[in-house]
């Protein structure tokens, strides 16, 4: 179709110019992209609503906990209960003596046989490290690391490592920059 007869057919002047400008298929393109928008909007709400609701749950279950821990009456049900005969790790009773209440002391406390303990290990007896030896001459030691530093570049810092421990050698030497 021809502008002519677009505007014959009732079309405005600044829709010919979108046409124009976009080219004749932009009201298709334009609804592909609003039908996509419109579905990642749909599918956002959907996971928001979602996660709304499981915070809702662990809201819940937040509440619950602290009322079972900072309730000493509540904690003490839910623990007769937990390992109680109906709860999922029953507690088997056994012959156990009386528990003395707080700040009673008891008549008589029953006497254990004096058991050995076990000896502790012994710790091994090492040798003490060797101590450092101080480098000779700094000349020499400079000279050695040109050498050292060009036999095996990528372990020239253990030569200077060990030269840490004597700093006369560092004293010594007399960096130039140019």
């Amino acid at each position: 179709m021809t502008a002519e007869q677009l505007r014959a057919n009732g079309v405005s002047e600044a829709s010919l110019q979108v046409i124009d400008h976009f080219g004749a298929d932009a009201p298709a393109v334009l609804n592909d992209y609003a039908c996509k928008v419109e579905d990642a909007l749909i599918n956002t709400s959907a996971k928001l609503d979602e996660g709304v609701k499981i915070l809702r749950d662990m809201t819940k279950e937040h509440k619950a906990y602290e009322k079972i821990l900072t309730n000493p009456d509540v904690l003490a049900d839910y623990t007769t209960k937990f390992f109680g005969p109906q709860g999922p790790y029953p507690v088997q009773a056994q012959n156990r003596a009386p528990v003395a209440p707080r700040g009673a002391v008891p008549a008589a406390a029953p006497t254990r046989p004096a058991q050995a303990r076990p000896a502790a290990p012994s710790r091994p007896q090492m040798p003490a490290p060797p101590q450092p030896q101080a480098q000779g001459n700094p000349k020499e030691f400079w000279n050695s690391f040109g050498t050292a530093a060009d036999r095996d570049p990528q372990n020239a810092w253990k030569y200077l490592n060990a030269a840490q421990q004597n700093p006369e050698i560092f004293r010594q030497k007399l960096l130039v920059m140019e």
